[in-house]
């Protein structure tokens, strides 16, 4: 067991005396080139992945502000049937009728929480606050598509 600590003395032994201050030095210039490269790389990344951020942000700004126009004016449509369902019920008259006015009022609440959980999103929960507004606004024009006329489902079913 003695000769190998022996070994790997003389053996650093060598390569001491070896390297000559010339050799050191050109390590040494060599060392911090490659650390001058190393860091001027470093940078250049940085400054890509900075890049890239930005674009990715200004496309998920971009997409977000498309699919908000695009829900506004779906919104703007199923607001003006609301209204107009409004105009055509007369209270107190039918009771089924007032009820799902109240139940489309309630509709467009959820499709406005929906749509205020969509301005908080991030990147990571986008889609999913995306589907959520896209289902509430489905169900919304959904019960809106029910209660116009011609709107019951196919065949003469459902109350009149």
């Amino acid at each position: 067991m003695r000769p190998m600590p022996y070994a790997a003395a003389a053996v650093l032994m060598a390569a001491a005396l070896a390297c000559s201050p010339r050799d050191r030095q050109e390590t040494a210039n060599r060392t911090d080139s490659v650390a001058a490269d190393v860091s001027d790389a470093a940078r250049q990344g940085a400054d890509e992945v900075r890049d890239e951020a930005r674009e990715t942000r200004d496309y998920l700004f971009a997409q977000r502000n498309d699919f908000r126009r695009d829900i506004d004016l779906r919104l703007k449509t199923l607001d003006e049937q609301i209204a107009e369902l409004e105009r055509d019920t007369k209270r107190g008259v039918d009771k089924a009728r007032d009820s799902a006015i109240v139940n489309l009022h309630i509709a467009r609440e959820a499709v406005d929480r929906d749509l205020n959980r969509l301005a908080a999103a991030t990147e990571s929960s986008w889609d999913e606050a995306k589907s959520n507004v896209n289902k509430s606004v489905y169900s919304l024009q959904e019960a809106v598509r029910q209660q116009l006329p011609g709107g019951k489902p196919m065949g003469g079913t459902g109350p009149s």
